[in-house]
């Protein structure tokens, strides 16, 4: 019986690294936009930052919540971080955590590296 639960252990923590759960924190630079005008695009391999009003308009009409990662080469859909809209159109770095099989990150933190959009944010 003891045999067979380490056994099932084993394989559920298999399991969890093949399916892409991140065992920490990962810190990616990228941006903030919405899904509904950024996915055409990063299927095509083209990341870069959206107009941060566009973005929040998409997001307020229900759009998910995306962040760009600039490196990888993907879209994160973002999951527990309420002051997204105010990061919306600066080049950022985030901390968070990546769930790979659903394709989401969970942010921990947030640092603005600057404006990131030609169209960025207005001044104020």
């Amino acid at each position: 019986m003891m045999k067979q639960a380490l056994l099932t252990l084993g394989l559920c923590s298999i399991a969890l690294l093949a399916f892409g759960a991140s065992p920490g924190p990962t810190k990616l630079t990228g941006w903030f936009a919405c899904e509904k005008c950024t996915a055409s695009r990063v299927a095509q391999g083209e990341l870069r930052p959206s107009h941060p009003d566009c973005a929040r308009r998409c997001i307020e009409e229900g759009a998910a919540a995306v962040f760009l990662d600039e490196e990888g080469k993907q879209s994160l859909k973002v999951k527990n971080y309420p002051a997204l809209k105010d990061d919306l159109g600066y080049h950022v770095e985030v901390t968070g955590r990546i769930d790979g099989a659903s394709k989401t990150i969970a942010i921990e933190s947030v640092t603005r590296l600057g404006a990131g959009a030609f169209c960025s944010r207005p001044k104020k």
